[in-house]
């Protein structure tokens, strides 16, 4: 973790970080690699994914010598088999990602009628996201440690988890069989909706963007949330950071004082007040008491000056701006990157 940032209890709100120092608007705070990363995708799919299925990168990936897919050859439905872009991934996936488990795991939730039949497609995501992380306790029990040390108590999730929990104890766990009780199972599916960071896919013509995976990163998960955010996040999959690419990157939107709390949003910021309160009350449980909320709740607005300087204008976009980093040369302090779409404009 980056020395700018200290972790501190903070009233009302549980641990949150500080800059320790004046951070320059730009500044990398914290880079972090994930400790697991699951497809956002169902497991019975109406199209093939467009990536690979170990580095999330899109196909062809670009530098590869294999430009088309590999198949994993032991998935049972090639419709809906892993693929990967490369024999370097394919090789590094059978060993953690997509173990021979993994893989016999989901052959098996594809073919099990009470979870395709008549229920949500995000009950297939669930139960991928379960193999992920009782592949974790496999692969990486100081990985799984961490998990379950993320907050998230399960209890809104008792009622999913019972019925999740017929499903994955039918699975075949190598060695020592894990808990596998619906508090576990709710408790793993709460850490994951508290904790986990959407990996976008690429800008669409039509402006908008799709989910291609989840990633829970341990440490990120500890910053708060503000509707006005000091920094944001960003993430480059298919970026020239071969070795890293699902690693996440926390830029300062602005300069930052030393002591004040850095905050990212957890939602879209250009989402109005009614709309925000009720996607965090749903997805995180709490409701906002941030100063732009508390000025919302009164009909007043604090919004047009961060929105001129901090919200993309390109159409069906509205992403938070941040500068680019300002170690990097050829860029000035004016240059500002979208975490969402992507695109660089001059705000000054």
């Amino acid at each position: 973790m980056s020395s700018a940032l200290r972790l501190v209890d903070i009233s009302g709100k549980g641990r949150g970080f500080v800059a320790t120092e004046p951070l320059k608007g730009g500044q990398v705070i914290l880079r972090e690699s994930p400790i697991l990363v699951f497809s956002a995708y169902p497991l019975k799919r109406s199209r093939h994914p467009t990536y690979c299925a170990h580095c999330y990168r899109t196909f062809p990936v670009e530098g590869s010598r294999d430009q088309t897919p590999l198949t994993c050859p032991s998935c049972c439905h090639p419709e809906d088999a892993a693929q990967f872009c490369s024999t370097t991934c394919h090789s590094a996936a059978r060993s953690s990602t997509h173990s021979p488990w993994v893989c016999a795991s989901l052959n098996y939730l594809r073919n099990c009628s009470s979870l395709l039949d008549n229920q949500a497609e995000e009950r297939q995501v669930q139960a991928r996201y379960l193999v992920t992380a009782y592949n974790l306790a496999i692969v990486s029990p100081s990985d799984f440690q961490t998990l379950m040390s993320l907050h998230g108590d399960g209890e809104r999730y008792i009622d999913i988890a019972k019925f999740l929990q017929l499903i994955i104890s039918s699975l075949s766990f190598p060695g020592e069989l894990p808990d596998l009780s619906v508090e576990m199972i709710a408790g793993l599916l709460d850490k994951e909706t508290n904790n986990s960071f959407n990996l976008m896919e690429p800008v669409r013509e039509n402006g908008e963007r799709g989910i291609r995976a989840y990633a829970i990163y341990p440490t990120v998960s500890f910053f708060n949330h503000s509707c006005m955010p000091n920094a944001c996040r960003f993430e480059y999959l298919d970026g020239s950071n071969i070795e890293n690419n699902t690693d996440i990157v926390i830029r300062t939107m602005h300069d930052v004082p030393q002591g004040e709390e850095i905050c990212l949003s957890y939602v879209r910021v250009n989402r109005n007040y009614i709309d925000r309160k009720k996607r965090l009350l749903d997805y995180f449980g709490f409701n906002c008491l941030c100063e732009r909320c508390k000025v919302e709740a009164n009909n007043e607005s604090n919004w047009g000056e961060f929105a001129r300087k901090f919200v993309c204008e390109n159409e069906k976009c509205g992403g938070t701006l941040a500068p680019l980093n300002p170690s990097e040369d050829g860029y000035s302090a004016d240059c500002m990157e979208c975490n969402y779409c992507g695109s660089l404009t001059n705000r000054k």
